[in-house]
């Protein structure tokens, strides 16, 4: 009876160790996918902030200048 109990206990840890395995490597895949994202936002806005830069004055100005005087 003992050797069963064992032998139940060891499959038990195995499933749960393949289950651990699995949920890091979905972890794992999950930061590669989230830094890949962050990655490619950093580039976008490394594209558009300089001429942001460059617009925002004179689009703040011209709007100045459309507001009603109060």
């Amino acid at each position: 009876m003992e050797n069963e109990d064992f032998a139940a206990l060891l499959s038990t840890a195995q499933q749960v160790l393949q289950l651990l395995l699995s949920a890091m490597e979905g972890a794992v895949e999950t930061m590669q996918n989230i830094n890949s994202a962050a990655t490619r936002i950093n580039s976008l806005l490394d594209e558009i902030e300089e001429p942001l830069r460059t617009v925002l004055p004179f689009l703040a100005q011209t709007a100045q200048q459309f507001r009603p005087n109060s």
